[in-house]
Formats: C-alpha cells, sequence, structure tokens
C-alpha cells in the first residue's frame, strides 16, 4: 500500500467565496486526520500555490485577502509541509509506467474522459481528498467508469469505486483501508530484512532465487512501491493483472538470447517467464508467473534487454 493520498483537481475552485474559510479550516482538519492514518504525503498535480481558489483568485492572491491573522498562519503552516507533506506532479517523471496505465485505460466521470487525481486512485489503490466545495464531493466513494483494452483487444467496461472524504466523517467508511494501511507499516518491510523474512511477509507470493540480489539494488523509492504492489496482491486488495502488464512478444520468445534472460527458478528447474508488470519507476518490471494458486516473482529490477536493445 502507498504511503499517500490523492487531491482532487476537481474540487476547486470555489463556486463562491461563502464560508470558505471554514472550508478550509475542514479541509486541513482533514489532512490532519489522514496524516494520523498514516498517509503522510498529499500528491497534487501542481504547486497548490498555483490553484485558482474561487473566479480568478488563486492561492496566493487568496491569502493576500486574509485579515484573520490566525487563518493566515493555518494557511502558511499548510504550504510549509506542516500539516501533511504536499507532494506534486501526481506523477514522476520516472513513474513512466504509471502514466501508461493512465493511456492503457480511459477513466470517466460523468461523461468525460479524466485523468486527474480520482483516476490516479485507482492505479495506486488510495484515498482521494477533496474540498467540500460542492455537494457532488459530500461522498465517501465516487464513482468513475473504466475502459480497458484486454490482450485481445476487447474493450472491458467496469464501474469503479474510489475511496473518497471531503470531512472527516467519510473516513469512518475506509476503516477497512486504514486497518489494513496500519498493518502494513507495522510489518516494517525494509531491503535489509525483506529476504530472509519474505515467508512471513508473504504467502500467496513466492519469490525465485533470482530476486535476491535485485532487491537490494533498487532504489528505495521504486522498492517501496514494488512491495506497495506486491503486498496488496497478497492480501486480495487487488489481481496481479489489475495492474499495467504485458506478455513478451514472439521475438523475445523466440530469440534464445532474450528468452534466457527470462528464465527464473522454480523447484530448482528453469521456467521461462513472459508476464511483466509495468507499474515501477525508472523503467523497471516484475516478471511475474501464476501457477497452481501461486504466484511467482521471478525478477525484480530495471527492463531487460530486448528487440529494441540489439
Amino acid at each position: 500500500m502507498v504511503r499517500f493520498a490523492v487531491f482532487n483537481d476537481y474540487s476547486l475552485p470555489f463556486l463562491s467565496d461563502e464560508n470558505i474559510n471554514e472550508k478550509f479550516i475542514e479541509f486541513f482538519k482533514l489532512l490532519a486526520e489522514i496524516n494520523n492514518k498514516g498517509l503522510s504525503t498529499l500528491r497534487v498535480s501542481k504547486d497548490f500555490k498555483n490553484y485558482i481558489i474561487f473566479k480568478s483568485v488563486n492561492f496566493q492572491q487568496f491569502l493576500g485577502k486574509q485579515s484573520d491573522l490566525d487563518f493566515q498562519r493555518k494557511i502558511r503552516s499548510f504550504l510549509a509541509n506542516n500539516t501533511i507533506l504536499i507532494d506534486s506532479p501526481l506523477i514522476k517523471e520516472n513513474e513512466n509506467e504509471a502514466q501508461d496505465m493512465i493511456y492503457s485505460c480511459e477513466y470517466i466521470y460523468k461523461n468525460k474522459p479524466t485523468e486527474s487525481g480520482l483516476a490516479c486512485c485507482d492505479i495506486w489503490n488510495t484515498v482521494a481528498v477533496s474540498f467540500n466545495s460542492d455537494n457532488q464531493w459530500n461522498a465517501d466513494n465516487i464513482i468513475l467508469k473504466k475502459n480497458n483494452i484486454s490482450n485481445n483487444s476487447e474493450i472491458i467496461v467496469d464501474d469503479i469505486s474510489i475511496k473518497h472524504c471531503s470531512k472527516i466523517e467519510h473516513l469512518t467508511s475506509h476503516q477497512v483501508f486504514f486497518n489494513a494501511l496500519e498493518q502494513e507499516i507495522k510489518l516494517g518491510i525494509t531491503q535489509n530484512n525483506f529476504w530472509n523474512k519474505r515467508e512471513d511477509f508473504f504467502k500467496r507470493i513466492v519469490f525465485c532465487s533470482e530476486v535476491e540480489e535485485k532487491i537490494v539494488k533498487l532504489d528505495k523509492r521504486t522498492f517501496q512501491l514494488a512491495v506497495s504492489l506486491l503486498r496488496d496482491v497478497e492480501t486480495q486488495r487487488k489481481l496481479i493483472t489489475d495492474y499495467n502488464y504485458s506478455v513478451e512478444g514472439k521475438t523475445v520468445k523466440t530469440n534464445p538470447k532474450f528468452r534466457e534472460l527470462r528464465e527464473f527458478t522454480i523447484n530448482a528447474k528453469k521456467v521461462f517467464f513472459e508476464s511483466h508488470i509495468k507499474s515501477l519507476p525508472n523503467g523497471c518490471r516484475i516478471y511475474f508467473l501464476e501457477e497452481n494458486g501461486k504466484i511467482y516473482i521471478g525478477y525484480i529490477g530495471k527492463h531487460l534487454k530486448g528487440k529494441k536493445d540489439k
């Protein structure tokens, strides 16, 4: 599970400045509570100072109009990351694979395609946070349509429910999620203890011996996202095929050199893994094989050489 929530851009601007200060205070209290529950970062699409708050007034201008010194201090404290760590953009430059998932699926909110924070919540299985700026955001779940293209080029249409909150009361509906997050935090999985304790952390997922040397070479952030993804699969919060994955093409399957790079050890035998998840930063991959009720992970690391690398 990731440790960040995602801001819903659609909840700005406000339609008017009526009760706007009170709604800002409500938003700050919500973020503080989310932080206390383990989501220590709020991902946003751009610097908060550049958001339009209402009409043509941006955040900086809104702050300059405030005469209430206590309210000014609360806003400045928020911008200084004292309420929650604010991080932008939604998808980092080295998270191209997450961007690929946005492109490979079509998310629709109220009959309009969206690549907003609401869509990103589905990718990372986290919570969307909104200002209570309109009645549509006074809800603990937001429904999106998701059009996905299968390996057979068929379009699969699903209604998906995004965990959402604009008030502290909405968090009650997501208690199962936050309980699971608390348990994940308590596990304390690190690159140093991962291999020796992997069978304590994972029961359904089996790691091939080749993973041991690769896991310690990952940068910290890639490791954390890989573990987050796999723990969601382990606990059945996600299917491994819910993530952006591909199957190797004919060129790789028939080329002995490329094929050998994708052979990993199961029960002392080398087995070819053709499926790989592409949802990690820095072009990293997770090669997996589903077999006999188990999910085998053969490799976690940099993109393996293929046709384009010859």
